[in-house]
């Protein structure tokens, strides 16, 4: 501090502009449910759909939710990922309690995720 103050009378600085602010606070992500990290492997896929899933890169629950909020069609376009396949996939899902039953509300941790 005393450079600074030096530094401010040569240089006819004002010191104030050496003193740090506090940066914004950074927004924290919402909370994500556990199951997010699990892989998919626990969903007991068939084999078509496990690999369709893989080979798009997509190695866990969580992902596979997120791919969903952005639609149906977003996994229809998955490389051999047909109508049969996302059925499989969404009947796995709610069997393991990962998305709620057709007609169901979304729990609170869902909603969080925002799954619907």
């Amino acid at each position: 501090t005393i450079l600074m103050q030096h530094l401010g009378i040569i240089a006819n600085v004002d010191p104030s502009m050496f003193t740090q602010e506090a940066a914004p606070p950074v927004e924290e992500e919402p909370a994500r449910p556990d199951y997010y990290d699990l892989p998919i492997e626990g969903l007991d896929l068939s084999v078509r759909v496990f690999n369709s899933l893989k080979r798009t890169g997509i190695t866990t629950i969580g992902e596979v939710l997120e791919m969903l909020e952005k639609g149906e069609d977003a996994m229809l376009a998955i490389r051999n990922f047909g109508d049969k396949s996302l059925e499989e996939l969404l009947t796995a899902l709610r069997e393991k309690g990962y998305l709620p039953e057709e007609g169901e509300e979304a729990e609170p941790a869902e909603q969080a995720a925002g799954v619907e």
